[in-house]
């Protein structure tokens, strides 16, 4: 018996350990070749794809955007929104605040 209600304890403990580590992050891409009506949203909707990201804004600015990205770092990193939005045409790199 006492090893039953422990590992109804323990698993569960653990299954959540995972997920306490977990730390919401947000990030802004310099997004280039962002020029006509339809850039911005591939951009957006190629970061919503991203496993790990929540949410996504994109804001136009004369040939370029900046995509403003929030993420579990636990699943993605910057550096890999970065390629994922380089892969589908639109250049970008980590903004440093």
């Amino acid at each position: 018996m006492n090893t039953k209600i422990c590992t109804a304890f323990v698993v569960p403990t653990l299954l959540l350990a995972g997920a306490v580590g977990a730390a919401e992050r947000t990030v802004t891409l310099d997004v280039e070749n962002v020029s006509c009506v339809t850039c911005a949203p591939i951009v957006k909707r190629t970061l919503s794809k991203v496993s790990g990201v929540s949410r996504v804004i994109v804001t136009e600015n004369a040939g370029a955007a900046l995509a403003t990205v929030t993420f579990d770092d636990l699943r993605v990193t910057p550096e890999a929104l970065a390629v994922a939005t380089t892969h589908v045409g639109f250049p970008s790199r980590v903004r440093e605040n």
